[in-house]
Order: C-alpha cells, then sequence, then structure tokens
C-alpha cells in the first residue's frame, strides 16, 4: 500500500493505495462489495459507455478486511 490519498481518490490510484488492480476494484464494485455513495461515486453519467469513479479509500479498505465468509 502506498500513502493513502486523502477524501476520494480516482481508480488507479485507489487501487494502488488498497494494494490492488483498477481491474480488480472495479471487478469488487460489479460483484456489489462496494457501494454506491459509502465507497464509490460515478463522476459520469451512469448510463456512459465508461463511467469514471472516485473511490472512498478508508471504506474499500475496510471492506476488504472483512473476511470472505462474513462479506
Amino acid at each position: 500500500m502506498t500513502k493513502q490519498p486523502s477524501g476520494w481518490a480516482d481508480t488507479n490510484t485507489a487501487a494502488d493505495f488498497l494494494g490492488i488492480t483498477p481491474r480488480q476494484l472495479r471487478k469488487l464494485r460489479k460483484d456489489g462489495l462496494f457501494k454506491l455513495g459509502k465507497h464509490y461515486r460515478i463522476t459520469t453519467s451512469p448510463m456512459a459507455a465508461k463511467p469514471n469513479y472516485l473511490w472512498h479509500c478508508d471504506r474499500c479498505g475496510a471492506a476488504l478486511e472483512i473476511p470472505m465468509e462474513k462479506r
């Protein structure tokens, strides 16, 4: 993990901070681990072909610390 970004961070920065790839971060969102508004925000239209996200690194990190069987 790298130095914590303050507040919300873009996908690459958040993934780097969490020690995962941007692809893994997006997959975890798609799989439902991260919740809109709490863990991530959409900064473009949700219907955009490729929406942009901002991630709350502290909250995402806390969600990742929950054991798989309790998620």
